[in-house]
């Protein structure tokens, strides 16, 4: 029997009517005084993955990192780790160090895509870790091995950020947040506890950070600010070293350029609020939505020299969900099958 696009999109609307429209980005913490901020992804099914690079002044005090461990989507590939034991187990390193402390799963649900599921990236708390790496090497500039033992080829990759503390450092904040985007469209206010100094101004900065695995060959999203399009191109593989699954990895952060969101090929994640802001702001929405139903943004990095107090989820109107749901069945029912088997 012939299915119209007009029947699937129906069938999204009444499906995803009963879906609850919150937010699912959320801080893990935040951190204000002397801070800095050093992210950085790297993707591949070679073993080891690659080297995921870190900047961090001489001197200073590792406050936090966290590594983001991204599996491909299950039951898409039905190996793929669905459970922080798998994570636990497969023999994941950083620096030579074994990670088997993973504690919290993250990632997308992509609800009008079943055949894609979800996905379960894993976190890990590598202060630690990170503290003996740094110890005593009296340069600014690291790079560590990554791999991924027995997950190699389902896991698109890993994502490392560390927050630190130094007195060079202008007075700012620095919010980590996690979770999995909704595809349909969400947002999240970054409330802040003083009114903001001149965006315009020297040495002010605003900058935000995208973590999206199983992304690439032309899919992308949308971010907003205060409800001006900062971007339509979000998405790629671009700290991924090849372009097949296993390797579809993107975060915004060490060699980016944040005024270059114009173009999917050139938009690398990383992106400047400045603009968007006025002397004065208390606060300020973020808006994401991937139509597609088919990228996993599981993380988020804010640094701002203001003093940021909480970054809370907005409800969004459920008619603004549900039309991005139908585009993006409408979308994926329109293309062929975007990925490249994994082979083992």
């Amino acid at each position: 029997m012939k299915i119209s696009y007009i029947h699937i999109f129906t069938a999204a609307l009444i499906g995803a009517s009963a879906l609850p429209a919150s937010a699912a980005l959320n801080p893990i913490n935040i951190y204000s005084g002397n801070v800095g901020l050093s992210v950085d992804g790297i993707g591949s099914n070679s073993a080891p993955v690659g080297q995921v690079q870190a900047n961090i002044p001489v001197g200073a005090t590792i406050l936090q990192a966290y590594l983001y461990s991204a599996g491909t989507p299950y039951p898409w590939y039905s190996d793929s780790p669905t459970t922080l034991a798998a994570y636990n187990s497969a023999g994941i390193t950083l620096g030579g160090n074994t990670i088997n402390n993973f504690d919290t799963l993250v990632g997308a649900v992509s609800t009008p895509r079943p055949d894609i599921g979800q996905w379960y990236t894993a976190r890990a708390d590598v202060t630690t870790v990170v503290q003996s790496l740094v110890s005593g090497s009296g340069t600014n500039n690291f790079s560590w091995d990554v791999s991924e033992g027995s997950l190699n080829n389902f896991i698109d990759g890993e994502v490392l950020a560390i927050v630190y503390s130094d007195a060079s450092l202008p007075v700012g904040s620095v919010a980590l947040l996690d979770g999995g985007q909704n595809t349909g469209g969400e947002t999240f206010a970054v409330n802040l506890s003083t009114p903001l100094s001149d965006p315009s101004a020297s040495g002010f900065a605003a900058q935000l950070g995208l973590g999206i695995s199983f992304s690439c060959c032309g899919q992308q999203s949308t971010i907003d600010v205060n409800g001006t399009n900062l971007t339509t191109t979000a998405g790629g593989n671009n700290d991924g070293l090849i372009g097949s699954d296993g390797s579809l990895i993107t975060v915004g952060g060490l060699g980016d350029d944040p005024s270059n969101n114009v173009g999917y090929g050139s938009d690398d994640e990383l992106y400047d609020l400045s603009s968007f802001l006025h002397t004065g702001d208390t606060s300020f929405n973020i808006f994401t939505q991937n139509a597609t139903a088919d990228d996993n943004i599981f993380f988020a990095s804010l640094y701002i020299t203001g003093d940021v107090s909480s970054v809370t989820p907005v409800p969004e109107p459920q008619t603004y969900m549900l039309m991005g749901v139908g585009l993006g069945v409408v979308g994926w029912a329109a293309r062929r099958r975007k990925k490249q088997n994994i082979t083992t």
